[in-house]
């Protein structure tokens, strides 16, 4: 297993879809300041159909978002996923 960062977010152009973006480092992760704000977005986040795709084509619905404190002040958020060697990815949700 391994755990997939958001790294990023954007609305995608000409689209009603929003796209997320995933990194297996932590450093590059996103990040809010107050562990609070992250866990409200750990709940949005699973209650979304995000989808994330291995480098191999597998495709997995992302789920079980949790946060986690990389230094003070900095929450990053991350689900685990059944697949290795993802440094980045992309989920959408209509």
């Amino acid at each position: 297993m391994l755990k997939a960062y958001v790294t990023g977010w954007r609305m995608r152009e000409g689209a009603e879809i929003m796209d997320y973006f995933f990194g297996s480092k932590r450093e590059d992760a996103a990040f809010w300041d107050t562990r609070e704000k992250a866990e409200d977005d750990c709940v949005n986040y699973d209650n979304l159909p995000i989808t994330i795709t291995s480098p191999e084509g597998r495709t997995h619905v992302c789920g079980g978002f949790t946060v986690e404190e990389r230094a003070p002040n900095e929450f990053v958020v991350f689900c685990m996923i059944p697949f290795k060697g993802v440094a980045r990815g992309q989920g959408t949700r209509p």
